[in-house]
């Protein structure tokens, strides 16, 4: 009898272990929001969210528009459960646009060297650019007459020393940067906004400012611009979508389009591999 009750305590022992085990090898290992949003900052994620919204009859082919060395990109896991339409673009500093067709895309590039991701921060700006605009040693000893290479020697003149404390080697960061949008360098806040789509509203701290697309008419203290500096946002290099490893929809307008939610698993079901397949709605998930 004692054997046979040995037998079965052991018995039920391998079953509840092993019960147990199912249960930790099958369970969801969710990270804290904070590893999510320190990891896609201290390495890049490869795995990018892009928004726009343009005419009827306009094909993106590329990440920015054709003519353009970099695209704005944010990273997909941040925005992970999906939110509506009519929320997400207001943390990339955009907003949303019922009257144009949604173009929507995912990108998790296949070799990532091709877009050389950089998170945008104006250090990465202006290593950005020196990549972008190589010019000779000897260009930057005289004052250049054309804009590329203008801004390309300013980006070279850049130096980031480390300090000891951080409102002062961000000002002396800061003061540098917005140094171009003074009256005797528009030609180069204008060569920024072409070429890379960086206008007065970009931070340059590695996160989009949310609600800053009208920030022309209505500014914004520093205060409020720290407060709603929250989507991380990077620079890549202007690719083909199929160089990117794009999975991409577009989507016309349709009624309460804004109130259905933008799943990135969507566009990777739906989208089309290096190219943006129209569908007719977003998946319905309210």
């Amino acid at each position: 009898m004692r054997v046979f009750f040995s037998l079965a305590c052991i018995g039920i022992t391998l079953f509840l272990s092993g019960c147990s085990a199912h249960r930790v090898s099958t369970a969801t290992v969710v990270s804290a929001p904070v590893v999510v949003s320190d990891t896609v900052r201290e390495s890049l994620p490869n795995d990018y969210l892009r928004v726009s919204f343009l005419p009827a009859g306009v094909q993106a082919t590329t990440l920015s528009r054709p003519g353009a060395l970099r695209a704005f990109v944010t990273a997909t896991p941040l925005y992970s459960p999906p939110l509506k339409l009519a929320e997400l673009p207001y943390y990339s500093g955009l907003v949303n646009d019922d009257k144009n067709v949604l173009v929507a895309m995912r990108c998790r590039p296949p070799r990532p060297e091709t877009v050389d991701a950089l998170l945008a921060t104006w250090p990465n700006v202006f290593l950005a650019i020196q990549r972008d605009v190589p010019v000779s040693p000897e260009a930057c000893t005289t004052t250049p007459a054309d804009t590329p290479t203008q801004i390309a020697c300013y980006a070279k003149a850049f130096s980031d020393p480390p300090g000891t404390a951080v409102p002062a080697s961000l000002a002396h960061t800061f003061d540098y940067a917005g140094t171009l949008y003074d009256a005797d360098h528009l030609a180069l806040a204008k060569w920024l906004q072409s070429n890379y789509g960086i206008f007065p509203a970009f931070s340059g701290m590695g996160y989009s400012v949310k609600d800053s697309y009208s920030l022309d008419k209505e500014p914004m203290t520093s205060q409020q611009i720290l407060v709603k500096s929250i989507s991380s946002e990077y620079i890549l290099k202007n690719v083909s979508l199929a160089d990117a490893g794009c999975r991409c929809i577009s989507v016309a307008p349709y009624p309460e389009r804004s109130s259905d939610r933008l799943d990135p698993n969507f566009i990777t079901q739906a989208g089309g591999d290096g190219m943006c397949k129209p569908v007719d709605r977003l998946e319905n998930r309210r």
